[in-house]
């Protein structure tokens, strides 16, 4: 990119010159202010014009054409992030008319987009309700074997108990992990839906929400 602005800057400066040259031999001058804010004209352009924002005056005395200064490198800078922003922008824009018309090829009113959402929902729920009842039956069998486990003391507690109740907190956990990850599940879900039919009723007329 930065090879890109600075060969557009030098084809531009000698275009510039080119057609300055030109204009000077019909008998225009070139005023610039100086650093120290005096005007300087001459033809062909005084040096201390050189990299200065300046005009060109014809013979009439009228104003032919105004030259800015050429870029600063904080001003290159500038106009390289400026090039950037606009790129991002417009790769932004086309990704999202994409998107825009994958949504309108997939969904054929907002009532459809309720009821693919109710099924999405409905079979992750089916997963959540089981591993739920599972862990239900889990506590129920964890509340007995610690009962169990009292009649014993410690060293006396038999191996077939302490192995079951191992078994019962490591199944606990496990389902405590498929629980929170079907719940997450439905939540993506639901937020995922939510998004596609707040901007399926952008594109069909039927929302404010800006582009």
């Amino acid at each position: 990119m930065k090879r890109h602005i600075a060969s557009l800057s030098l084809m531009c400066a000698l275009g510039l010159l080119a057609q300055e040259r030109s204009i000077a031999a019909g008998g225009a001058i070139y005023c610039c202010e100086s650093e120290s804010g005096q005007r300087v004209c001459g033809n062909p352009l005084p040096n201390v014009c050189m990299g200065r924002a300046h005009r060109i005056i014809g013979a009439n005395g009228m104003v032919i054409k105004e030259v800015a200064a050429p870029m600063s490198a904080a001003e290159r800078a500038a106009a390289e992030r400026e090039e950037r922003r606009k790129e991002l922008e417009a790769a932004r824009r086309r990704s999202q008319q994409l998107q825009d018309r994958a949504l309108l090829d997939t969904y054929n009113s907002v009532q459809d987009i309720d009821e693919r959402e109710r099924r999405a929902v409905n079979d992750f729920q089916q997963d959540l309700d089981k591993a739920s009842r599972r862990m239900e039956e889990l506590e129920k069998e964890a509340v007995r074997l610690t009962e169990e486990s009292k009649l014993y003391a410690d060293s006396d507690t038999p191996l077939d108990l302490k192995q079951a109740v191992n078994d019962n907190k490591a199944e606990r956990a496990a389902q405590l992990t498929v629980i929170e990850a079907k719940q997450k599940s439905i939540e993506a879900v639901k937020a995922r839906f939510d998004r596609d039919r707040e901007r399926y009723k952008v594109l069909s007329g039927h929302g404010e929400a800006s582009r």
